[in-house]
């Protein structure tokens, strides 16, 4: 992918996707601005940037705050002038059993997951229009916006449905812009975030990891779950040349668990 000239917007940018996304975009050439809540998990990407050479910029940002989130937009367009890409991929959830949510959990997950995800595109998205050259928004929400039954929460779930009628509703809006927006809803990944919830999962059970874990697997068709690379490489994608054509798309990556 030649990504010369573009800069790219990846937020949760410290670990998993998000930091496979932001070395493949400086590997294709493009400016990278690394977006986290945790500065120290960034470290890591920017060590991984500096050996390609591109230029970057890193922000710390809670994608809960609006504030926070203006400010991103404002630094980021002051250093680089434009934004080219956002990949809006920050989240969170936890393990909660279905009649063990209470109001405090959903308003945490639905605080970033789908609030943060919104104005972080509506923002960008004007910062776009702005500048008349278009651009791509990718956004991460997951199979268990498509009822995903081994999802970690309800509230989890709901609000990454949100995300994908979202990506939906502004692909229309931002169509005569010429402004991609799509989204990507992986399904098992390799992550701290799996880790942590199959600990969980077997404190509450007494089955093991290693058990839990298999019978995640034995359910997906291809017989693997993601690593975070397979799902980066869609959002490569669908940033890139390519792809200049679909937009309003919401694509799974899940080895086949979740057919539509």
């Amino acid at each position: 992918m030649d990504f010369e000239g573009k800069t790219a917007l990846i937020t949760g940018a410290g670990n998993g996707i998000g930091k496979s996304a932001a070395i493949r975009f400086a590997e294709g050439g493009a400016n990278v601005i690394l977006v986290d809540i945790n500065l120290d998990a960034v470290t890591e990407t920017q060590k991984e940037i500096a050996h390609s050479g591109r230029d970057h910029l890193t922000i710390k940002v809670d994608m809960g705050s609006l504030e926070e989130i203006d400010q991103m937009v404002e630094q980021s367009t002051r250093r680089f002038e434009r934004i080219d890409i956002l990949f809006n991929n920050a989240g969170l959830t936890r393990h909660i059993s279905f009649l063990d949510i209470e109001e405090e959990h959903w308003d945490q997950i639905h605080r970033v997951n789908s609030k943060g995800a919104f104005f972080c595109m509506q923002k960008i998205a004007r910062s776009m229009i702005s500048q008349g050259h278009g651009g791509r928004i990718v956004n991460t929400a997951s199979i268990a916006g498509r009822g995903y039954r081994r999802t970690s929460n309800a509230a989890y779930a709901a609000s990454k449905g949100a995300v994908i009628a979202m990506t939906y509703i502004a692909s229309s809006v931002l169509a005569p812009y010429d402004i991609n927006v799509n989204a990507i809803c992986p399904g098992i990944v390799q992550t701290d975030m799996l880790a942590n919830i199959l600990s969980l999962r077997s404190d509450e059970s007494g089955t093991s990891q290693s058990d839990l874990r298999e019978a995640m697997l034995e359910e997906i068709p291809l017989g693997r779950a993601n690593e975070a690379d397979d799902v980066s490489a869609l959002a490569i994608f669908l940033a890139g040349p390519g792809s200049r054509n679909i937009t309003g798309q919401a694509f799974n990556v899940d080895g086949g668990l979740i057919m539509s």
